[in-house]
């Protein structure tokens, strides 16, 4: 069975090995867990601030229930969103707001749980293929937030009658074209189904998609 790891190539970046039609989500962010202890980030020395800074996280489907503890209702108010232009954005911190899951060190509370956001970043030189892979997964995991944040918007006695139509249509597009939604674990997730070009916001290509193919067509093999 071939292990999907994370190594460094011959340029020095983070790369991906081992990755086939059948990776998982969940196989991926074992593989930076790995990877991460057995090469550590000099996060001491580092100035980027990492985490306590003020930028957008985008929240995660899967990550929102662990944190919700199946109370998806108390942890949608406190997401910020953005809604404009047929766009609708789900964030764990937004902007000028800093995280929430810090202790008073700058530590995350909910590490085990944290998004796809958190788990996949590392501050080193990445390779094209584990850039396809981060911008993908995350993109993924952002639009099944969407459908949960819109179920929450549809089912809250305060949102008026006139806005629960365009909601469920925009809800059913979202489930339509999405693989992550109603999953409850990363494992659930197959990587080749998330690496797509027609997310806006996930910065992923045809030329990278095309690419990736390529990757697993070889692996496959």
């Amino acid at each position: 069975m071939i292990h999907l790891k994370l190594c460094f190539n011959q340029e020095n970046e983070v790369d991906v090995i081992g990755l086939t039609g059948k990776s998982t989500v969940q196989e991926f962010f074992d593989a930076v867990d790995e990877f991460l202890i057995e090469n550590p980030l000099p996060c001491e020395a580092c100035k980027e601030n990492c985490c306590k800074g003020r930028f957008k996280i985008n929240m995660d489907s899967i990550s929102a229930k662990k944190i919700a503890r199946g109370k998806m209702e108390r942890i949608i108010p406190k997401l910020f969103v953005d809604v404009g232009e047929n766009k609708l954005e789900v964030f764990m911190v937004a902007g000028q707001k800093k995280c929430r899951h810090l202790d008073g060190l700058g530590r995350c509370l909910i590490y085990k749980e944290r998004t796809a956001s958190c788990r996949t970043y590392i501050c080193i030189p990445r390779s094209k293929c584990y850039n396809i892979l981060e911008a993908s997964i995350v993109a993924e995991m952002h639009h099944a937030m969407r459908a949960e944040y819109l179920n929450a918007v549809i089912k809250d006695p305060a949102t008026p009658a006139a806005a629960i139509e365009p909601a469920q249509a925009l809800l059913q597009e979202v489930i339509d074209s999405s693989v992550a939604y109603g999953c409850n674990n990363y494992s659930e997730i197959l990587i080749k189904d998330c690496v797509r070009s027609d997310f806006a916001h996930s910065n992923v290509t045809d030329e990278d998609v095309h690419l990736f193919q390529e990757i697993i067509r070889r692996a496959d093999a």
